[in-house]
């Protein structure tokens, strides 16, 4: 049993410094040692230490507390259900005052990372991380898949996609050393494969995809073989088979359909609608982006990347009314309290509206000072790319021949970092 992992696990989760804990019990040092494996303290300070932090620990584990955390565990894979996930949540928060398992108390803190994760609480999920850092140095392999697999969901959540992947693989370097579930497995082959396919990897992402998908149809997981679909069908779109391409994109609309996925089927149309501007069929593109852009149910976010994909292609057939009503769609959706959340959106209309304006200062002010930064701090290389590519079209035409070289060469770097692993 490592006892230290475990105190000082704790000791960090009560905001305790080691000063705290060790006062009238050890020395500092001590305490320092028995956290980091170096030494194993007798059972009369492993006491004294435990009731100072509230808890107990006995390593022979209760098998209805096995099981309920087992139990848990499972619902974060499989359930989207927030009421339910906060529920159990509860009742393993409760579990935890009272230490059964010492490798079993890891592995369920090293889980709510993945449970704040599915509620939406970012800041308590990078919390979690940060609270077991110190501690990670002495996960066993199970505890190690878990802890490289949720800090990718992290990174892939905060679109930190070089991160994600790297703790990805890392999971999956330790499959063959771990007893895992077909199901565990596959959810992290599809999560390499959405990974793989924003890095434009078509043929990693492809088969990641097809390996998840073939699990995934086995079990009848409709919604989860649909978005395996949508992955194959950007993969394909990507490599020009827009027959491929199209014939995954209606499976995963059919499939989500029979879920009543609704978020899965919005996906579809847009990119059906991405699909169709590729085919230079702006018309049908539209059709598609306008289910979404109408649906006054549908996310903000993904009615802004409907109005943004439809300006950036009038705009580049010289379409300006078009434009221009796209534009004003875009405005009407973004106001000063959601600015900040949608701000790449914000930046790409205005950038467009001063266009074709010809508001040239405010168009080089924004771009310049503001929206390419943006991009930078935010690592999104692929619209980086989009818009110094633009920028320096825009200084070429200008006959400001320094200015665009400067640009072009951020295209030539952010470019490399897309494909960068």
């Amino acid at each position: 049993m490592n006892i230290g992992a475990i105190i000082k696990l704790n000791r960090i989760n009560q905001n305790l410094t080691q000063e705290d804990l060790a006062d009238g019990i050890i020395s500092i040092s001590y305490l320092s040692k028995i956290e980091n494996g170096k030494i194993e303290p007798n059972e009369e300070v492993i006491k004294l230490l435990c009731r100072k932090l509230g808890i107990q620990v006995n390593n022979q584990i209760d098998d209805s507390i096995r099981e309920k955390c087992h139990e848990w565990f499972r619902l974060l894979l499989t359930s989207s259900d927030i009421a339910e996930l906060k529920k159990m949540f509860v009742e393993i928060t409760e579990l935890l005052k009272v230490i059964h398992n010492s490798e079993l108390q890891i592995l369920v803190n090293i889980h709510m990372i993945r449970y704040y994760l599915k509620i939406g609480d970012t800041d308590n999920a990078i919390q979690k991380v940060n609270s077991l850092k110190d501690v990670s140095g002495t996960f066993n392999n199970l505890q190690k898949y878990y802890w490289y697999k949720f800090n990718g969901n992290y990174y892939s959540i905060i679109e930190e996609e070089n991160e994600a992947l790297h703790n990805y693989t890392l999971a999956e370097d330790l499959i063959p050393s771990i007893e895992l579930s077909q199901e565990e497995v596959a959810d992290l082959q599809y999560a390499l494969s959405v990974t793989y396919s924003k890095f434009r990897l078509t043929s990693e992402a492809q088969s990641y995809a097809n390996k998840a998908l073939e699990y995934y149809r086995q079990v009848y997981h409709f919604s989860r073989c649909a978005e395996c679909h949508l992955v194959l069908g950007i993969c394909y779109r990507r490599i020009n088979n827009h027959d491929k391409a199209i014939k995954n994109y209606n499976l995963a609309k059919q499939l989500a359909e029979s879920t009543d996925k609704k978020e899965i089927i919005l996906l579809t149309h847009l990119n059906i609608g991405y699909l169709y501007f590729v085919k230079e069929d702006t018309t049908e593109a539209i059709k598609h982006l306008d289910i979404i852009i109408n649906d006054n149910e549908s996310p903000i976010h993904m009615r802004l990347y409907a109005i943004t994909s439809i300006i950036g292609k009038c705009y580049s057939i010289n379409n300006l009314e078009e434009t221009r009503k796209r534009i004003q769609q875009g405005l009407d959706l973004i106001n000063s309290d959601n600015r900040s959340k949608y701000l790449a959106f914000y930046y790409e209309i205005l950038c467009h509206l001063y266009l074709i304006d010809e508001r040239n200062e405010e168009f080089e002010e924004l771009m310049v000072n503001k929206f390419i930064p943006y991009l930078k701090d935010t690592k999104n290389h692929a619209k980086l790319t989009e818009f110094s590519e633009m920028l320096g079209n825009y200084f070429w035409k200008k006959h400001k021949y320094k200015n665009a070289a400067t640009y072009y060469n951020l295209v030539n770097n952010s470019y490399k970092k897309i494909i960068q692993i």
